[in-house]
Order: C-alpha cells, then sequence, then structure tokens
C-alpha cells in the first residue's frame, strides 16, 4: 500500500516535493471532511493515496511524457481527481473543471479557494454544454477519469480539445474492446493514435492511458445535446 511519504520517490520527475505533498495531503483531508455532505469517492480512506493521487501522477507523468501544451481540461471531475491534483502540479497552467453536479461543483470550487490554487476554474455543466461554450477546441490536454466508455467519453473530451492537443483517458481490463468499438468516433471527431501505455506497476498494474491526438476543429455536429452520446454512442 502506498503511502504519502512513498510518493515523492515514486514520482522523482515531479520537483518540489515539500510544496506539493502537503497540498495534496490536505487536499485529502477536505474531502474526507465533506464525504458527509457530499459524496464524491467510494474508494476507502486507506486506499486514498494510491488510487486517486499517485493514479493521478502517473497520469500526468505519462501525458508529459508523450508532449502537450496549453490548458488543460478535466471533465467529471467529481472531488478533483486528477483535475485539482493537476492544479497542484502545475500551479502556472490555468485548470478547467467540468463537474455537472452542483454540489460537487460547489465542493471543488471551495477546494480550490482553501488551497490556494487561482490557476483552477470549476464549470458546473454537463461536458456537452462545455463543448459549445468557451472551452471548445481550446485545451491543450483534455482528460476523464472513469467516465465512461470510450467511444462515449470521446465526444465528451474531443471537442474541448484544440488543433494538436493530447486526449489521456485512464481505462481498465475492457480497453481492448473499446478501442475497436471506438474507431467510428475518432473518425468522426477528429482525433486518431489509439496509443496505450501501462501505468507504472507499483501505482496500477491493470490501468492503462490511452493518448490520442486531435487533428483540427471539431465537426460542426458535435457534441450533440445532452444525453445522446449516452444514449447512442457514435
Amino acid at each position: 500500500m502506498l503511502t504519502w511519504e512513498g510518493l515523492p520517490s515514486l514520482f522523482p520527475g515531479f520537483e518540489e516535493p515539500l510544496r506539493w505533498l502537503p497540498l495534496l495531503e490536505r487536499h485529502a483531508a477536505l474531502v474526507a471532511e465533506a464525504s458527509a455532505r457530499v459524496r464524491v469517492t467510494a474508494v476507502p480512506g486507506a486506499d486514498a493515496v494510491q488510487r486517486h493521487y499517485a493514479e493521478s501522477l502517473e497520469l500526468l507523468r505519462i501525458a508529459d511524457e508523450a508532449g502537450w501544451a496549453g490548458e488543460i481540461c478535466d471533465v467529471g471531475s467529481g472531488g478533483g481527481y486528477p483535475g485539482i491534483v493537476m492544479a497542484v502540479m502545475r500551479p502556472s497552467t490555468r485548470i478547467h473543471l467540468v463537474e455537472p453536479l452542483q454540489k460537487r461543483a460547489r465542493l471543488l470550487e471551495s477546494m480550490a479557494a482553501e488551497l490556494g490554487l487561482e490557476n483552477v476554474r470549476v464549470y458546473a455543466a454537463r461536458a456537452e454544454g462545455a463543448g459549445r461554450g468557451p472551452l471548445r477546441d481550446h485545451c491543450g490536454l483534455v482528460t476523464a477519469r472513469a467516465v465512461a466508455e470510450l467511444r462515449e467519453v470521446l465526444e465528451y473530451t474531443a471537442p474541448l480539445a484544440g488543433d494538436g492537443a493530447l486526449i489521456a483517458l485512464p481505462k481498465g481490463s475492457a480497453l481492448e474492446s473499446e478501442l475497436e468499438a471506438a474507431r467510428r468516433a475518432m473518425e468522426e471527431l477528429g482525433v486518431d493514435g489509439g496509443t496505450v501505455v501501462p501505468m507504472n506497476s507499483l501505482v496500477s498494474d491493470r490501468i492503462h492511458v490511452v493518448l490520442l491526438r486531435k487533428h483540427g476543429a471539431t465537426p460542426p455536429k458535435y457534441p450533440r445535446r445532452e444525453g445522446i452520446p449516452g444514449k447512442r454512442p457514435l
């Protein structure tokens, strides 16, 4: 089981652990304090360091190695995984958190303020709406954690990605079949790649990250209206 003290040695590429580690610990405490009011995670507290923080850091590490530039958007941010974690690690980068549930969106705003994260902006909106707002074709890195099947989540994330942007999506054991089923969605949304990178086995031996690239502007008909991507995935 990973501990807070073990994170810096597991991620030596992330500098200044004396700055970011206390912020991540404080974020975990804020989530725990809010748990009686807002349900943001089903992960037991003992597993949170590994399942939430190490996996979020590993996702960022893999995205960094793939290369990206610009602003970050996290779709379905929940309690701030990985969006708040990325905001802590990249204080000079604007982080957009898209969260449809009003209680969670307000919690994200309060946690960002408590942690002094001036680089965070929260959108209390569904991804379909966000994809037709000011974030459309805007961000350099877009991610979504445990949101939906790949062909569905691509319609949520690709419209938020700018030309040449990286879309990084952590997925579990059904990845191979999801990738095959998502070929039409990739073509329709102007996304290619589908490179699969396993997480460090010390972080997770079951999660891989799918890396895709967005090219050009999002076709005008996407994303479709709210609820349709889930009911009729591409």
